[in-house]
């Protein structure tokens, strides 16, 4: 089985991350390795798993575009920050559901 990493983008949309995740993909190949785009952020890593997998065919003309092609958000599940500087424990249940995708 060859090496497979995992991808996301998350925290909002930014210029430029369709070229990270391209530079990404076409470095995981030199390497023999695969590379998993988990959509929507952090939110893909839960189930039952919202992911694709990343290859050459998949980052054909992706840097023309915006965004990103998997998607992003800074909201879900996995929101720490409540406002004015209070922090929250993002709950053991949805720890276990990504830990259950990623293994």
């Amino acid at each position: 089985m060859k090496p497979r990493i995992g991808v996301l983008t998350s925290g909002g949309d930014c210029p430029g991350l369709n070229a990270v995740l391209r530079g990404a993909v076409l470095a995981a190949e030199k390497l023999g390795w695969e590379i998993v785009g988990f959509r929507d952020g952090f939110e893909g890593l839960l189930p039952p798993g919202h992911h694709v997998i990343l290859d050459r065919q998949s980052i054909n003309g992706i840097m023309a575009l915006g965004g990103t092609i998997i998607g992003t958000t800074n909201r879900g599940h996995f929101v720490a920050k409540v406002g004015a500087g209070n922090r929250t424990v993002v709950p053991a249940n949805v720890i276990e559901g990504a830990k259950k995708i990623l293994y």
